[in-house]
């Protein structure tokens, strides 16, 4: 297991991906993963990485628990945010919202993508 930080894994992984090394990209996701398993951007890496490689139930699998997490931690910051005293759709003094709803409609369109249920 590398000691180097989470996010600069996450970095190689994604790199890997983006190189066309999906089989390298799929270790190092699932290394990520192993260290922090409800890291979103790492399953949510891992899914691309499987879609590429022509694995659609892997991807559906990782998208899936990518969005899970995704809508756990928007429920987390908007319950933060209204205890703070916010009210309303978006808290605008934390960009958190606002990544977590993204990454909730991305995963549920690639897992449409995927022929898997994005609801």
């Amino acid at each position: 297991m590398s000691t180097l930080p989470t996010t600069e894994r996450v970095g190689r992984a994604w790199r890997a991906h983006r190189d066309g090394n999906n089989s390298e990209a799929i270790r190092l996701f699932e290394e990520v993963i192993g260290a922090n398993p409800e890291n979103v951007d790492a399953h949510y890496g891992l899914g691309l990485a499987h879609k590429a490689d022509g694995n659609n139930s892997a991807s559906i699998a990782a998208f899936q628990k990518a969005l899970n997490f995704a809508q756990q931690a928007l429920h987390a910051v908007q319950t933060t945010s209204h205890i703070e005293g916010h009210h309303g759709a978006n808290d605008l003094d934390s960009n958190d919202d606002d990544r977590f709803m993204m990454l909730t409609r991305m995963l549920k369109q690639r897992l449409e993508d995927v022929g898997g249920d994005g609801s």
